[in-house]
């Protein structure tokens, strides 16, 4: 059986994530949230776990500048098979720079250690994801419990 490329998925963050403590290069668990129908009529039973990768992560800094994170969700498992993904989500934390300069008036250089807002991903996120390139599944489809 082949899920084809081009496919959407639900697909859910299992680890949360935050741009404070995040670092590029960490890896993180996903699972298919919903099941999918291939056009063959086979279904992608949903809870098929993968991974992910973040490719960058920066915190939150002084004068109220907001943290950054950026993931690349890479595959998911159907038994043995791997299927590639294509997906990926950035975000930046809310800037403060109205409050910093605000606060730099008022109350001069101490006003520069207001920090902008760090990057969240809770875990139970839903992210949209594709399936990379054909991918070759053997039935019955079997959900790995680990990446």
């Amino acid at each position: 059986m082949v899920a084809p490329e081009g496919t959407e998925l639900a697909i859910q963050v299992e680890d949360g994530l935050s741009s404070e403590t995040a670092k590029t290069g960490d890896r993180f668990t996903i699972s298919l949230a919903e099941a999918v129908t291939l056009p063959d009529g086979t279904v992608l039973p949903a809870g098929l776990k993968g991974a992910g990768e973040v490719t960058h992560a920066k915190k939150k800094g002084m004068m109220g500048k907001p943290g950054e994170l950026n993931i690349r969700l890479e595959y998911l498992r159907a038994g043995p098979a791997k299927i590639k993904l294509r997906g990926q989500k950035g975000a930046e934390g809310d800037a403060r720079y109205g409050t910093t300069v605000t606060l730099t008036v008022l109350f001069g250089p101490l006003g520069l250690i207001k920090h902008g807002k760090d990057v969240e991903i809770k875990a139970g996120q839903r992210v949209s994801a594709y399936i990379d390139a054909d991918a070759s599944i053997q039935l019955p489809i079997a959900a790995t419990p680990t990446t």
